[in-house]
């Protein structure tokens, strides 16, 4: 870091014109609950304010993590050293007649949902009840019922590191199960461009309501603390999935606990907080589990949720 840390937030002022905040806690920022305290935060509420705060980091060579609504995350208890900074850049334009809707990446995911409904835009049905923002759900390449998010994405434009913006299309992100390249390399999705199709308003309402049944009757309630499925489904050689979730009932995953993390009794793939859960409880479950299906099936568990360690550094 090549400022003095006391000078930070005065640097900061001066240079995004905007307040940056100091020691936050994290479990306010994620749907886990969990997390310790950052050395600085900020929410940006516009692309400039993005493009800004990118320089200011770059050139101060201050380590960063970008996050969106924070439901795919497990902070670390230790908290963050560094500057976490939340991407609350929202809205929707439709852009064409063709069904080409523009995204801003801090959108929420349901906002899409709600919007492709209201236009009569089908395809992105499955998408109900995914929580998170549009560029959380790109970063990971979110799907369910068979599809996911990299289908409809056409075109996109990022930031670098240095806050500059580059134009890129679908190849660029390589695609993969609950996977794209953005995991890889230091670039942050703004915006995005999805192509989707026309379609009958009353049967793509029924399509979602019938997925969002689909969540409820599988998934934990939105009032308990969690962070999605927690681990990848299997891919055998072939290409079919294997379901985790299947997996860990097979090997008693059920109501497994540590500390105050729990596996959910509903579904064996869900681990929640059960109101004081530390982020080392969590993964000293996820281990367990891991370590019991390896032993089992013979077949290695890869995490869904990211774990962000205390001195991660984007550089």
């Amino acid at each position: 870091m090549s400022a003095n840390p006391a000078s930070l937030p005065r640097l900061f002022r001066e240079a995004v014109g905007q307040t940056l905040r100091r020691r936050v806690s994290l479990r306010r920022h994620s749907s886990f609950r969990i997390g310790g305290t950052a050395d600085y935060f900020f929410s940006a509420g516009s692309l400039k304010q993005l493009r800004s705060c990118l320089r200011f980091v770059h050139e101060r060579v201050l380590p960063y993590y970008v996050i969106g609504a924070g439901t795919n995350i497990l902070f670390s208890d230790a908290g963050f050293r560094g500057l976490i900074l939340k991407n609350g850049v929202k809205g929707i334009e439709r852009v064409s007649k063709e069904g080409r809707v523009e995204v801003f990446s801090g959108t929420p995911l349901s906002d899409l949902v709600d919007f492709a409904l209201e236009n009569g835009l089908e395809g992105i049905e499955f998408a109900a009840g995914i929580p998170g923002t549009v560029g959380g759900a790109i970063f990971g390449n979110a799907g369910a019922f068979g599809r996911c998010i990299g289908e409809f994405l056409t075109e996109a434009a990022l930031l670098d590191s240095r806050g500059e913006e580059i134009i890129v299309d679908r190849d660029f992100f390589e695609f993969a199960y609950r996977h794209s390249a953005l995991k890889g390399r230091h670039a942050m999705i703004v915006r995005a461009v999805f192509k989707l199709g026309r379609g009958d308003r009353a049967a793509i309402k029924a399509r979602i309501e019938e997925n969002l049944e689909k969540r409820r009757s599988r998934h934990p309630s939105t009032k308990l603390a969690y962070a999605g499925s927690y681990f990848k489904n299997p891919v055998r050689p072939d290409g079919t999935k294997i379901a985790a979730g299947f997996l860990l009932e097979k090997v008693g995953a059920k109501k497994r606990q540590v500390g105050g993390a729990m596996v959910f009794s509903g579904h064996a793939n869900f681990i929640v907080n059960r109101g004081r859960a530390r982020a080392e409880d969590v993964l000293s479950l996820a281990r367990e589990l891991k370590e019991r299906v390896k032993k089992e099936f013979g077949i290695d568990l890869e995490e869904e949720v990211i774990y962000l360690p205390e001195d991660f550094s984007m550089s």
